[in-house]
């Protein structure tokens, strides 16, 4: 590195400015699989439902709505925290209107064909219920994945071994897994999927 000359007095010349930041062209957020209005005759349709849940991530959870009303279906999600833990639970009849949970997006993510489900039994004949157990095939898809076990140490809690690395599951997790899943049993396109995983907070 060479220095001004002390005989001249001459100072080094300004830094160049940072050169300007190009944003690449993939950096854009991925785009919901593409989902037509109506679906095939009986489908229903499943959607990804988001709870803001800032400072934290967002919580996540299906919804199949009726074919009645979109604001009545069925929630399936993993309840619970990373303290804690999660379990499976399905809210069957759940009105968005009586319960004033709206989510802050609900996103389409595909029809599914009827063969997959039980009307009568998954919304349980019309009357509100929070259950544990699936009762169609598709919930039982999904409900191969387990729900996530705590993750999050307490301090009256057991030590990890040194450079065993915790993988934090939550909500989220479960609902990507489970995708996989629904892939697995051919339920869900990889599409569906592929598009969870990218969103993944």
């Amino acid at each position: 590195m060479s220095f001004p000359s002390s005989k001249t007095g001459a100072s080094p010349p300004p830094p160049p400015p940072p050169a300007a930041r190009q944003t690449p062209a993939n950096s854009q957020a991925p785009k919901p699989p593409v989902v037509p209005a109506t679906g095939p005759a009986g489908a229903f349709m499943v959607e990804l439902l988001v709870y803001n849940g800032a400072p934290f991530k967002d919580h996540w959870a299906y919804w199949v709505r009726s074919h009645e009303d979109p604001d009545i279906g069925v929630l399936m999600h993993a309840a619970g925290d990373v303290r804690n833990g999660f379990k499976f639970e399905v809210r069957r009849s759940h009105d968005f209107r009586v319960t004033g949970n709206r989510p802050t997006k609900r996103i389409p993510l595909q029809w599914v064909g009827k063969e997959y489900f039980d009307e009568k039994a998954m919304l349980n004949c019309g009357k509100y219920k929070t259950d544990h157990i699936p009762a169609c095939v598709f919930e039982a898809s999904a409900h191969k994945v387990k729900a996530p076990e705590k993750t999050l140490k307490a301090v009256d809690d057991k030590v990890t071994p040194v450079g065993k690395k915790i993988t934090q599951r939550n909500c989220q997790t479960w609902i990507i897994e489970s995708a996989d899943q629904l892939v697995s049993d051919r339920i869900f396109s990889r599409e569906v999927a592929a598009y969870l995983h990218a969103i993944r907070q």
